[in-house]
């Protein structure tokens, strides 16, 4: 899918690296925004990497790039553990240079049609709760809250929201 010169594809394995980089990139941007930290993800090594790409744990992902020339600027994993009837959606991220060009509706528009190609009952996704711009991004695009919370990550004092849609 293109938006506004924007390349969106599938990562492949062999670019395990620049997804790393990417990710490290979103990690600095927005600490808060995710259930990782940049610390944690520096140490992974490359099969970690090529999980975030394939699947970990059970789970078969897709991981989703925008591309502007030869520039990443964005990324969004759909992910399914199992035959698990729904989808999550993760580690969603666009450079601040290239918001509201459409380039996150894009990567989630990918997410969902993967999500469709299969039959999944929902996509899911967590935002945290003080990140109101992003929750309203998402409520844009279908996604209501499930009223459901749980905490960011361990010795955060954030929580976040679970938000689900129909692909």
């Amino acid at each position: 899918m293109d938006s506004v010169g924007v390349r969106v594809r599938l990562a492949r394995r062999d670019e395990w690296e620049r997804v790393r980089d990417l990710r490290l990139r979103s990690l600095e941007d927005a600490p808060e925004a995710f259930g990782s930290t940049v610390a944690h993800e520096r140490a992974h090594v490359e099969t970690e990497w090529i999980g975030w790409i394939e699947g970990w744990e059970g789970a078969t992902n897709v991981l989703y790039v925008a591309e502007a020339g030869d520039a990443w600027v964005g990324m969004a994993v759909g992910s399914r553990t199992g035959d698990a009837p729904s989808a999550h959606l993760y580690a969603m991220w666009v450079d601040p240079a290239w918001r509201t060009r459409g380039v996150g509706s894009s990567l989630v528009q990918e997410v969902l049609a993967w999500a469709r190609s299969w039959d999944a009952r929902w996509v899911i996704l967590g935002v945290t709760e003080t990140n109101d711009g992003a929750a309203r991004f998402y409520e844009r695009l279908g996604f209501a809250d499930t009223l459901k919370r749980h905490r960011l990550r361990e010795g955060s004092e954030l929580d976040v929201r679970i938000l689900r849609r129909r692909p």
